[in-house]
């Protein structure tokens, strides 16, 4: 199965591709602080649609909004999640793409064994775990989180299969 994880920020996604569950691909793309909002968005999303075309992306995972102290900033996450989401209907209405989300907690709970943990321990997580990974997301935080999400995406579509089996 070809499956996307995303992590979100304000003008930036970061996407990574796993094939079942091999990190194959990771990337991040920004959109210029001059731009105006409407056009980082529409730049956001296309990206994101392009990434899952490219990879005939099966399942797309979303770290989910969260909304804190920082109105602001978790409103500009928002929008993001909007543009990206609206995009990515094209693929799922095209190919059968299924889009889903996630919180932060969960998968971080389900992949590093700990909900709450820093940015420091997901990185540690995938180099002490899947070391391969590493080099793919770079000194990019949010690829690393990305890549998470996408593994948590993967553990979950293989538990619901086995599920399946099991009722079968």
């Amino acid at each position: 199965m070809r499956l996307l994880g995303i992590d979100l920020g304000i003008r930036k996604i970061a996407i990574t591709c796993l094939s079942d569950d091999v990190l194959v691909w990771a990337d991040a793309h920004s959109t210029p602080e001059d731009m105006s909002r409407d056009l980082q968005l529409r730049d956001l999303g296309m990206f994101a649609q392009e990434i899952a075309t490219l990879h005939a992306a099966e399942a797309v995972w979303i770290e989910d909004t969260i909304i804190g102290n920082n109105r602001k900033y978790s409103i500009g996450l928002a929008q993001t999640m909007g543009a990206v989401l609206s995009a990515l209907a094209q693929s799922r209405l095209a190919q059968g793409t299924d889009v889903r989300l996630v919180d932060n907690k969960t998968w971080k709970k389900d992949v590093c064994g700990n909900g709450n943990s820093t940015k420091d321990m997901v990185r540690d997580y995938i180099h002490a775990v899947h070391p391969a990974y590493a080099p793919l997301c770079g000194d990019d935080q949010d690829l690393y989180d990305a890549a998470c999400v996408g593994l948590y995406g993967h553990q979950l579509t293989a538990r619901a299969a086995g599920l399946r089996l099991s009722a079968g």
